[in-house]
């Protein structure tokens, strides 16, 4: 479920939030509709630590690092945990790296990230 901005968002992050509507479907293919499953659980991740593309399909996995306990004078340690594996095929990869093209155009014009020149 999409969360409405914070005071932390800029309030035009809203805009990223919505789904663009379906491109035509190319000659010769189905047209998909859009079906929503609310019960399907969303997952967090805080790092991407691996991405790897065989020609065919592209694997991400999604993690997250957990702290550990803090002992005086001694080095804090922590786990990096797998919490989603996600495969792509080729079309799907292609579609993802637009959209994250595109959200990052919008980021930037908010001033969210700015390139690295």
């Amino acid at each position: 479920m999409a969360k409405s901005p914070t005071k932390a968002e800029p309030a035009a992050a809203a805009e990223t939030a919505s789904v663009a509507p379906p491109a035509p479907a190319a000659p010769g293919r189905p047209d998909f509709r859009y079906e929503d499953r609310p019960e399907l659980l969303e997952t967090f991740a805080d790092n991407v630590p691996r991405m790897t593309f065989d020609g065919r399909t592209l694997r991400v996995e999604f993690c997250v690092n957990r702290a550990g306990e803090v002992v005086d004078g001694q080095q804090q340690t922590g786990r990096t945990i797998p919490v989603c594996r996600m495969v792509l095929d080729l079309e799907g990869a292609i579609d993802l790296f637009n959209k994250i093209n595109n959200l990052q155009s919008v980021l930037e014009r908010q001033g969210v990230i700015r390139k690295n020149v």
